[in-house]
Protein backbone atom coordinates (compact mmCIF):
# COMPACT_ATOMS: atom_id res chain seq x y z
CA UNK A 1 0.00 0.00 0.00
CA UNK A 2 1.05 3.46 -1.10
CA UNK A 3 2.19 5.74 1.35
CA UNK A 4 0.41 9.55 1.64
CA UNK A 5 3.43 11.94 1.37
CA UNK A 6 2.13 14.15 4.20
CA UNK A 7 1.82 11.07 6.47
CA UNK A 8 4.32 11.72 9.72
CA UNK A 9 6.35 8.58 10.58
CA UNK A 10 4.73 8.33 14.07
CA UNK A 11 0.95 8.27 12.71
CA UNK A 12 -1.02 5.39 12.42
CA UNK A 13 0.48 3.04 15.14
CA UNK A 14 -0.72 1.62 18.25
CA UNK A 15 1.92 3.03 20.54
CA UNK A 16 0.14 5.40 23.23
CA UNK A 17 1.63 8.90 24.21
CA UNK A 18 2.94 8.42 27.56
CA UNK A 19 4.13 12.10 28.43
CA UNK A 20 2.11 14.85 26.35
CA UNK A 21 5.32 17.63 26.97
CA UNK A 22 9.01 17.06 26.10
CA UNK A 23 11.17 15.57 29.20
CA UNK A 24 14.10 17.56 30.09
CA UNK A 25 17.27 15.54 30.89
CA UNK A 26 17.43 16.72 34.44
CA UNK A 27 21.48 15.53 36.35
CA UNK A 28 22.67 18.51 38.60
CA UNK A 29 24.73 16.25 40.14
CA UNK A 30 26.89 16.17 37.21
CA UNK A 31 27.97 20.09 37.47
CA UNK A 32 29.15 19.79 40.83
CA UNK A 33 31.13 16.69 40.14
CA UNK A 34 33.27 18.23 37.31
CA UNK A 35 33.67 21.12 38.80
CA UNK A 36 35.29 18.87 41.63
CA UNK A 37 37.67 17.05 39.26
CA UNK A 38 38.38 20.34 37.87
CA UNK A 39 39.32 21.38 41.25
CA UNK A 40 41.39 18.09 42.32
CA UNK A 41 43.34 18.34 38.78
CA UNK A 42 44.65 21.92 39.18
CA UNK A 43 45.43 21.00 42.62
CA UNK A 44 48.00 18.70 41.19
CA UNK A 45 48.88 20.84 38.45
CA UNK A 46 49.59 23.70 41.17
CA UNK A 47 51.92 21.36 42.98
CA UNK A 48 53.62 19.66 40.08
CA UNK A 49 54.34 23.01 39.03
CA UNK A 50 55.79 23.84 42.17
CA UNK A 51 57.12 20.80 43.90
CA UNK A 52 57.63 18.48 41.28
CA UNK A 53 60.74 17.43 42.72
CA UNK A 54 59.63 17.17 46.33
CA UNK A 55 56.42 15.53 45.73
CA UNK A 56 58.74 12.03 43.54
CA UNK A 57 60.84 12.39 47.04
CA UNK A 58 57.64 11.68 48.85
CA UNK A 59 56.33 8.60 46.51
CA UNK A 60 59.79 7.48 46.50
CA UNK A 61 60.08 7.62 50.69
CA UNK A 62 56.42 5.67 50.82
CA UNK A 63 58.27 2.54 49.58
CA UNK A 64 61.65 2.96 50.84
CA UNK A 65 63.11 3.99 54.55
CA UNK A 66 66.40 5.60 53.00
CA UNK A 67 64.63 7.85 51.00
CA UNK A 68 62.34 8.09 53.99
CA UNK A 69 65.12 9.15 56.24
CA UNK A 70 66.44 11.55 53.65
CA UNK A 71 63.77 13.35 53.57
CA UNK A 72 62.97 13.43 57.12
CA UNK A 73 66.46 15.10 56.95
CA UNK A 74 66.16 17.68 54.37
CA UNK A 75 62.26 18.93 55.53
CA UNK A 76 63.59 21.45 58.08
CA UNK A 77 60.20 23.76 57.89
CA UNK A 78 57.48 23.37 59.79
CA UNK A 79 54.80 24.27 56.96
CA UNK A 80 55.54 22.83 54.05
CA UNK A 81 52.67 24.28 51.30
CA UNK A 82 52.93 21.08 48.98
CA UNK A 83 52.68 18.86 52.09
CA UNK A 84 49.57 20.35 52.79
CA UNK A 85 47.88 20.75 49.93
CA UNK A 86 48.56 16.69 49.04
CA UNK A 87 47.06 15.91 52.46
CA UNK A 88 43.74 18.34 51.03
CA UNK A 89 43.86 15.96 47.72
CA UNK A 90 43.80 12.83 49.72
CA UNK A 91 40.91 14.33 52.33
CA UNK A 92 38.72 15.47 49.52
CA UNK A 93 39.26 11.92 47.51
CA UNK A 94 38.62 10.10 50.31
CA UNK A 95 35.21 11.78 50.65
CA UNK A 96 34.13 11.49 47.32
CA UNK A 97 34.58 7.44 48.12
CA UNK A 98 32.78 7.77 50.61
CA UNK A 99 30.32 9.88 49.20
CA UNK A 100 29.90 7.09 46.37
CA UNK A 101 30.00 4.15 48.78
CA UNK A 102 26.92 6.26 50.36
CA UNK A 103 25.35 6.68 46.89
CA UNK A 104 25.26 3.12 46.05
CA UNK A 105 24.23 1.14 49.74
CA UNK A 106 22.20 4.66 51.17
CA UNK A 107 23.69 4.47 54.06
CA UNK A 108 23.26 7.69 56.19
CA UNK A 109 21.74 11.36 54.51
CA UNK A 110 19.76 9.33 52.02
CA UNK A 111 17.16 12.28 51.63
CA UNK A 112 19.88 14.70 51.03
CA UNK A 113 20.57 16.11 48.36
CA UNK A 114 23.55 14.83 46.33
CA UNK A 115 25.95 17.88 47.16
CA UNK A 116 24.87 18.10 50.91
CA UNK A 117 25.98 14.24 51.17
CA UNK A 118 29.14 14.77 50.03
CA UNK A 119 29.88 18.10 51.88
CA UNK A 120 28.79 16.57 55.13
CA UNK A 121 30.93 13.74 54.66
CA UNK A 122 34.05 16.29 53.72
CA UNK A 123 32.64 17.82 57.17
CA UNK A 124 33.25 14.36 58.71
CA UNK A 125 36.61 13.29 57.47
CA UNK A 126 37.97 16.41 58.65
CA UNK A 127 36.81 16.69 62.09
CA UNK A 128 37.83 13.08 62.45
CA UNK A 129 41.48 13.69 61.26
CA UNK A 130 41.49 17.14 63.19
CA UNK A 131 40.36 14.66 66.48
CA UNK A 132 42.68 11.94 65.33
CA UNK A 133 45.62 14.45 65.68
CA UNK A 134 44.36 15.71 69.25
CA UNK A 135 43.96 12.01 70.42
CA UNK A 136 47.98 11.68 68.99
CA UNK A 137 49.31 14.39 70.85
CA UNK A 138 46.88 13.08 74.25
CA UNK A 139 48.62 9.59 73.47
CA UNK A 140 52.25 11.15 73.40
CA UNK A 141 51.66 13.15 76.68
CA UNK A 142 50.33 9.78 78.59
CA UNK A 143 53.07 7.79 77.27
CA UNK A 144 56.16 10.17 77.12
CA UNK A 145 56.65 8.33 73.53
CA UNK A 146 56.90 11.14 71.29
CA UNK A 147 59.68 9.50 68.84
CA UNK A 148 57.85 6.52 68.24
CA UNK A 149 54.18 8.00 67.61
CA UNK A 150 55.72 11.26 65.75
CA UNK A 151 57.93 8.60 63.21
CA UNK A 152 54.38 6.49 62.65
CA UNK A 153 52.25 9.69 62.23
CA UNK A 154 55.13 11.13 59.78
CA UNK A 155 55.29 7.85 57.89
CA UNK A 156 51.12 7.52 57.80
CA UNK A 157 51.20 11.47 55.89
CA UNK A 158 53.77 10.59 53.42
CA UNK A 159 51.75 7.26 52.78
CA UNK A 160 48.10 8.93 52.59
CA UNK A 161 49.96 11.65 50.32
CA UNK A 162 51.11 8.95 47.98
CA UNK A 163 47.89 6.84 48.04
CA UNK A 164 45.58 9.78 47.55
CA UNK A 165 47.28 10.48 44.18
CA UNK A 166 46.79 6.43 43.13
CA UNK A 167 43.09 6.88 44.23
CA UNK A 168 42.33 9.98 41.93
CA UNK A 169 41.90 7.87 38.55
CA UNK A 170 39.56 5.19 40.11
CA UNK A 171 37.33 7.96 41.24
CA UNK A 172 37.32 9.85 37.66
CA UNK A 173 37.06 6.50 35.80
CA UNK A 174 33.82 5.48 38.12
CA UNK A 175 32.26 8.97 37.68
CA UNK A 176 32.69 9.60 34.00
CA UNK A 177 33.42 5.88 32.50
CA UNK A 178 30.12 4.49 30.89
CA UNK A 179 31.11 1.31 32.47
CA UNK A 180 29.88 0.25 35.52
CA UNK A 181 30.98 2.72 37.95
CA UNK A 182 31.03 0.10 40.86
CA UNK A 183 33.87 -1.62 39.90
CA UNK A 184 35.93 1.47 40.05
CA UNK A 185 34.65 2.02 42.91
CA UNK A 186 35.36 -1.24 44.26
CA UNK A 187 39.03 -0.84 42.77
CA UNK A 188 39.32 2.75 44.66
CA UNK A 189 38.34 0.73 48.08
CA UNK A 190 41.07 -1.92 47.86
CA UNK A 191 43.27 1.07 46.85
CA UNK A 192 42.13 2.91 50.14
CA UNK A 193 42.39 -0.66 52.11
CA UNK A 194 45.91 -1.14 50.96
CA UNK A 195 47.12 2.03 52.44
CA UNK A 196 45.93 1.14 55.71
CA UNK A 197 47.64 -1.82 55.70
CA UNK A 198 50.59 -0.92 54.92
CA UNK A 199 50.49 1.95 57.15
CA UNK A 200 50.11 -0.93 60.09
CA UNK A 201 52.66 -3.09 58.46
CA UNK A 202 55.30 0.66 58.58
CA UNK A 203 53.89 0.82 62.11
CA UNK A 204 55.03 -2.24 62.98
CA UNK A 205 58.40 -2.08 61.72
CA UNK A 206 58.84 1.31 63.75
CA UNK A 207 57.68 0.43 66.81
CA UNK A 208 58.74 -3.66 66.60
CA UNK A 209 62.13 -3.04 65.34
CA UNK A 210 63.70 0.33 65.05
CA UNK A 211 62.18 1.43 68.11
CA UNK A 212 62.08 -1.76 69.90
CA UNK A 213 58.43 -1.02 71.54
CA UNK A 214 57.11 -4.08 72.82
CA UNK A 215 54.04 -6.21 71.36
CA UNK A 216 51.56 -5.16 73.85
CA UNK A 217 52.12 -1.61 73.73
CA UNK A 218 52.14 -1.20 69.92
CA UNK A 219 48.80 -3.03 69.89
CA UNK A 220 47.20 -0.26 72.46
CA UNK A 221 48.95 1.98 70.18
CA UNK A 222 47.18 0.99 66.97
CA UNK A 223 43.75 0.48 69.03
CA UNK A 224 44.24 4.22 69.91
CA UNK A 225 44.97 5.49 66.93
CA UNK A 226 43.39 3.65 64.24
CA UNK A 227 40.71 1.05 65.12
CA UNK A 228 39.01 2.70 68.21
CA UNK A 229 38.73 6.13 66.38
CA UNK A 230 37.42 4.90 63.49
CA UNK A 231 34.40 2.50 65.47
CA UNK A 232 33.33 5.54 67.26
CA UNK A 233 32.82 7.66 63.98
CA UNK A 234 31.04 5.12 62.07
CA UNK A 235 28.86 3.98 65.28
CA UNK A 236 27.87 7.77 66.19
CA UNK A 237 26.77 8.89 62.25
CA UNK A 238 24.84 5.53 62.38
CA UNK A 239 22.52 6.28 65.48
CA UNK A 240 23.08 10.07 64.46
CA UNK A 241 22.27 10.42 61.11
Amino acid sequence: MDLELNNHLFYNHLLQKQHLTPLLKNNPYIVWTSLFFLFCFGLLVFIKVTSYSKVLKIIQSTFNSNALHELEREETKSFKLHSLLLSLFYFLNISFLLYKLNSFYKFVFTEQDLFVQFSFILLLVLLFVGLKSLLNQFICFLTNNYKTLSDYGYNSLIISQTFGVFLFPWLILSELTRFNSLVFISGAFVVLMLSFLYKWYRGIIISLIEERVGLLQTFAYFCALEILPVIVLVKYIIETF
